[in-house]
C-alpha cells in the first residue's frame, strides 16, 4: 500500500505529461490557382464602369432637364391664365399689375435661358449649372405665387 500513492503519483504524471504532447499535424490548404489579373484587364473593367457612369449621368441630365421643361410649359400656361385674370383691374391696380407681370415673364425667360444653357453642357460642368436653374427656378415660383395672391386680392 505504500507504493501504491507513489505509483498512482507517477502515472498521474505520466498522463498529464502525455495529453500536454503536441500530436497535431499542421494541415496546409492550397487555394486553387486563378487566372492572374492583367493591365487588360483592369482597363477593361475600367472602361466599362466609366462607360455605365457617362450613360448613367446623361440619363440622370436627361430626366431632369425633360422635367424642368415640363413644369416650365405647365408654368407658361398658368402665367397666360394669371394674365388673363388681370385684363379686369382698373387703373393703377393694371400699371402695377403690368409691371408684375413683365418681371415674372423676365424671370420665366431667364428660366428658359439657364435650361437651354443646361442642355448644351457637358457633363463635367452640369452639375453647376443645375444649382443654378433650381435657384432660378425658385425664384420664378416664388415670384408667381405672389403675383397669384396679388390677383386673387384684387379681383
Amino acid at each position: 500500500m505504500k507504493y501504491v500513492t507513489p505509483c498512482c503519483l507517477c502515472l498521474s504524471l505520466f498522463l498529464v505529461a502525455c495529453a500536454n504532447e503536441d500530436t497535431s499535424e499542421t494541415v496546409v490548404v492550397k487555394k486553387p490557382v486563378a487566372d492572374p489579373v492583367t493591365e487588360e484587364d483592369v482597363s477593361k473593367e475600367f472602361g466599362e464602369a466609366f462607360e455605365t457612369t457617362k450613360k448613367f449621368t446623361q440619363q440622370k441630365h436627361d430626366e431632369y432637364a425633360a422635367k424642368l421643361d415640363k413644369q416650365l410649359r405647365e408654368l407658361n400656361v398658368k402665367i397666360d391664365q394669371l394674365q388673363e385674370k388681370g385684363s379686369d383691374l382698373k387703373d393703377d391696380a393694371k400699371v402695377k399689375w403690368n409691371e408684375q407681370m413683365d418681371e415674372l415673364k423676365v424671370q420665366r425667360d431667364h428660366v428658359s435661358e439657364k435650361l437651354e444653357e443646361f442642355n448644351n453642357a457637358s457633363a463635367d460642368a452640369w452639375e453647376g449649372l443645375k444649382q443654378d436653374l433650381d435657384t432660378a427656378w425658385e425664384n420664378l415660383e416664388n415670384s408667381f405665387d405672389n403675383a397669384e395672391n396679388e390677383i386673387d386680392e384684387e379681383v
